[in-house]
């Protein structure tokens, strides 16, 4: 199965949870696979991809056969959103992908910052045809992996705004890896707002997600669970196992 990691916005925890993960899943008897198919504010190499990499390579050394590019096959050095960073080569993603799906059991994918932050596509008289015919190619072999198509038509949802944009956003990536969205909720002061943003758009688009808050300090307890008790929350250091199950559908 594929789990795609995202969260309410950068620096929130994302590559802390997918660490977690990576041990927790591996202590279940499972082989885990990494992925993060876009990294930005890339210098010399991709951290977080590289640290994601090696945690995952002393679980999993058949991921040893596959070298950073592969784990992070789009690098732009620019720290910004991936629209304005670069334009992404989505066949390199597919590729990347091929490599590494059949080495793992669960592969975890970790997005780049939030859940709505665009990603460059081809531009131009004609993308749309290009586009679909990229679909068909896309295809991968004993996985449902599809194409840029889902932009325009998610689960049966009503067409996202502006059908005609020259953009995919983050979260189109766990359709396009037909992977379960975890989301990371970051516990600093205004989260509230961002939970409850990131929740609606998810639930108008029925995506299928499991989101738990990234315990920043204890003044989460003073200053914002009196109201996000109201949700349930499952907090990442304290709820792991509850967390591995239900990513698992258990």
């Amino acid at each position: 199965m594929n789990i795609f990691i995202s969260a309410n916005n950068t620096d929130c925890g994302k590559t802390y949870a997918t660490l977690k993960l990576i041990k927790k899943f591996s202590q279940m008897g499972y082989k885990v696979g990494v992925m993060k198919p876009i990294e930005t504010g890339v210098d010399k190499y991709p951290v977080d991809g590289k640290t994601l990499f090696e945690e995952a390579k002393k679980h999993n050394p058949a991921l040893s056969s596959l070298n950073l590019n592969d784990i992070v096959p789009i690098q732009f050095k620019l720290p910004a959103a991936p629209y304005v960073a670069g334009t992404a080569d989505l066949k390199k993603i597919q590729s990347a992908y091929k490599k590494i799906k059949p080495l793992c059991d669960i592969l975890l994918i970790e997005g780049a910052g939030g859940v709505r932050v665009p990603i460059r596509v081809e531009k131009g008289e004609g993308r749309r045809e290009k586009e679909e015919e990229k679909s068909e190619k896309w295809r991968v072999p004993s996985s449902k992996f599809q194409g840029p198509r889902s932009r325009f038509q998610v689960s049966g949802s009503k067409r996202m705004e502006n059908e005609n944009r020259d953009w995919v956003e983050m979260w189109e990536l766990s359709k396009l890896f037909d992977a379960k969205l975890f989301l990371v909720i970051s516990s600093k002061l205004g989260m509230i707002n961002d939970f409850l943003l990131n929740k609606y758009f998810l639930d108008s688009q029925k995506i299928d997600y499991l989101w738990a808050v990234n315990l920043f300090d204890d003044s989460y307890f003073e200053i914002t669970h009196p109201f996000l008790k109201n949700f349930n929350p499952l907090i990442l250091q304290r709820d792991l196992d509850k967390i591995a199950k239900k990513l698992l559908g258990e």
